[in-house]
């Protein structure tokens, strides 16, 4: 008897209700239940979401297993799960974005009929319709550059973990994810899947529905994330310094003379003594002017991610 194909991998914490929708819709997947298997591994979630797990484990057809784990990092949650996978390719879904019934089908066909080992499958992630609302703030950062075509190849910063799927023996050369990371973790496993050759290519045949609601105050928290996440990925990696200060925007020496100036000026306007009144002034204008309240939380993303970078910077610099 074969294995499965494909491993479905999905990293939780605490997200039960939309955890319940995906593994509900990976039951009504078109392909035979043999073709994958669906591993779900736990990052410290509470007691509620533990006993769905395994009731939901006793009950499903899937071929599911269910680890739980001590709460370390979604990085070490799918590191968990991959060594305990046994398909031939990775599907990466999170435990909120809802497959479509033919999702793990098309993975599978769509690997098959490329029959190259250098590419990692970037499927379509849309917004959950009933989210498209004021209250929302999560800026919509999942679109890729789809030119109106199937394939596109993509960059590989613009990589996100979800609906992507590659050979399983990719993540064993990359030694996995960067358990370090609190944020911005699937973006330098990006980086290193580059250097080995490998090829990002967005299908927008392999759909996913993303359901994360996010006010404010939690975009804002994901900022400082992202903040120390890319501090911590700056120190580690000397070589890609240039490019990590002109993705995100960061003060950091590597910057170029023309950001400077453009950091210093936008300091002038958006700075510790502003900050509260730009995310106010946002926050009122966030149903009759969503173009100027999107501007404005935009504008307090950034803020809130240079000042984690520069604090976890700072701390780093004195513990040495």
């Amino acid at each position: 008897m074969t294995g499965p194909k494909i491993s479905v991998i999905i990293p939780t914490k605490n997200r039960c209700d939309i955890l319940k929708k995906v593994l509900f819709a990976l039951q009504m997947q078109d392909c035979a239940i043999q073709d994958f298997e669906v591993i779900v591994s736990d990052d410290g979630s509470s007691e509620k979401t533990l006993l769905f797990l395994k009731e939901f484990q006793k009950q499903t057809a899937l071929n599911m297993k269910f680890l739980p784990g001590p709460g370390r990092s979604a990085s070490y949650a799918r590191n968990q799960a991959i060594r305990f996978a046994s398909g031939e390719w990775i599907l990466f879904l999170d435990s909120d974005t809802i497959p479509h019934s033919d999702l793990v089908r098309k993975h599978i066909q769509r690997h098959i009929s490329m029959d190259d080992d250098s590419i990692c499958l970037v499927g379509q992630v849309v917004m959950a319709e009933e989210l498209d609302r004021p209250e929302q703030a999560r800026q919509w950062e999942h679109r890729k550059d789809w030119n109106g075509g199937d394939l596109n190849e993509i960059k590989w910063w613009k990589y996100r973990t979800g609906n992507t799927s590659l050979k399983r023996y990719l993540w064993d050369r990359v030694q996995g994810f960067n358990e370090r990371l609190v944020a911005a973790e699937d973006t330098e496993f990006a980086y290193r899947l580059f250097k080995l050759g490998i090829r990002f290519i967005c299908d927008d045949q392999l759909v996913v529905t993303h359901y994360h609601p996010m006010n404010l105050n939690e975009y804002l928290e994901k900022a400082e994330l992202y903040g120390q996440a890319v501090a911590e990925w700056y120190i580690q990696n000397r070589e890609l310094r240039f490019q990590l200060v002109r993705r995100y925007g960061v003060p950091a020496p590597e910057m170029p003379m023309t950001k400077k100036i453009r950091y210093a000026i936008r300091s002038m306007i958006v700075n510790r003594l502003t900050i509260k009144t730009i995310v106010v002034i946002g926050r009122l204008f966030r149903r009759h002017w969503f173009h100027i309240s999107d501007v404005l939380y935009q504008c307090a993303y950034r803020y809130f991610t240079r000042r984690s970078f520069k604090k976890t910077i700072a701390h780093a610099t004195l513990v040495k």
